[in-house]
């Protein structure tokens, strides 16, 4: 079981919706013995047993597909619905029991082998989980959820590449699907954690381990520890592609404009149209009100990352600066169109209508910044009461 995989749980995106329904139509009109009737309710069996699943009563919906089993004990679609409410309640050995029965005369109906993938990956058989779902792809290779628990259970396995190849094909068949995407994010976290621990210990002295960690400590926020790792890549080995951009990160980070721009000027004397090193450049360049050369740097990074907000942003900053109205007015209305709820925009967009005569836009980006400031200070202080709520709940414990 990996972390972050519950066990006994399906994205919404693979579930048969509507199967009950469907089932009903399926069957058809089965003829039932005159005695087996159900004075509570005139609906037919099949349509209340939807109805119970609909509604969560997965034990209710179960007894009434049992009751239509004596008279149909082979129906494969009655099968399929009594497994599915079986494993809706936990059950899944026995609901493994019930799909196999379907399986002894048609080895691949539709969606069965799919089922029995949940249920094998619930009771942790990963191996078994990866037979079946590949069976059910030989037969309907679209399959979505027999895709998702082929990826979840080789993710289970270790086999974080085989999981990545299967998320990829669903992520390609569906970019919304953000249970498919947090599984992605969470192997490539697993396979990038493994392939540093093989180069770690293949080499652990070696420049291309001194640039992995001082990477994974610039991201992880500790850029001292960083700078250190940097510079013994730099005494074995000068010459290394992207360290002086990876060291003027590091210094971007910690403010360090003079070692950053240092840093970063021989970057981009290697690269010239480095997109994030011009992007570095350009934003402190911003800051030290040097407002064409930022320009010029920062016209390369939105021609490679056009949906970068912050660089939208820092443009209009430098056009307005150099007294180019209009020019700042469109990179913050570019900003705007990435990013609706960014402050700092609304607030120049604040001050350049002021300048440009519009007191009614004007005023409308100052209550949109203003309302922005309010929420943000609003979810800051619900994030600390939430803090302070679970510092206290675990002192109070014994």
């Amino acid at each position: 079981m990996v972390a972050g995989k519950p066990l006994n749980w399906k994205s919404p995106k693979t579930l048969n919706v509507g199967r009950a329904w469907t089932l009903v139509a399926a069957v058809g009109m089965l003829s039932f013995p005159a005695a087996r009737v159900f004075p509570q309710d005139s609906k037919p069996p099949l349509a209340r047993a939807a109805e119970l699943e609909m509604h969560g009563d997965h034990a209710g919906a179960e007894k009434i597909y049992r009751q239509i089993l004596v008279s149909s004990p082979d129906d494969p679609n009655l099968l399929k619905a009594l497994g599915v409410v079986l494993q809706e309640q936990g059950k899944h050995e026995e609901a493994i029991t019930v799909f196999h029965q379907i399986l002894s005369r048609a080895p691949l109906y539709p969606g069965v082998n799919s089922q029995l993938a949940v249920s094998y990956y619930a009771l942790n058989l990963f191996d078994k989980t990866v037979e079946v779902a590949r069976q059910e792809l030989t037969a309907n290779s679209k399959d979505r959820q027999a895709r998702y628990y082929l990826a979840l259970a080789f993710s289970a396995k270790g086999q974080s590449y085989e999981a990545i190849q299967q998320l990829e094909g669903l992520a390609a068949d569906d970019p919304h699907d953000l249970v498919v995407q947090y599984e992605l994010v969470v192997d490539y976290k697993a396979a990038m954690n493994a392939a540093a621990e093989r180069l770690t210990k293949m080499a652990p002295d070696s420049e291309f381990t001194h640039a992995m960690k001082a990477e994974a400590l610039s991201d992880a926020g500790r850029l001292d520890d960083a700078i250190l790792e940097y510079e013994e890549l730099l005494r074995k080995n000068p010459e290394f592609p992207g360290i002086h951009l990876g060291l003027g990160q590091v210094y971007w980070k910690m403010k360090d404009n003079a070692h950053a721009m240092e840093q970063l000027s021989l970057a981009l004397q290697e690269e010239p149209n480095q997109p994030l090193g011009n992007y570095y450049m350009g934003d402190m360049l911003v800051d030290e009100q040097k407002f064409q050369q930022a320009i010029d740097h920062l016209k390369i990074t939105v021609s490679v990352y056009p949906e970068l907000a912050r660089a939208r942003f820092l443009l209009g900053k430098a056009y307005r600066g150099l007294g180019d109205n209009q020019a700042a007015l469109q990179a913050f209305q570019d900003a705007l169109k990435i990013d609706q709820n960014y402050k700092e925009v609304h607030y120049q967009l604040y001050e350049l209508y002021a300048r440009l005569g519009d007191k009614e836009k004007s005023q409308e980006h100052l209550r949109i910044s203003e309302r922005l400031t309010r929420e943000g200070q609003e979810q800051d202080q619900a994030r600390l009461q939430d803090a302070l709520r679970k510092q206290k709940e675990a002192n109070e414990k014994p």
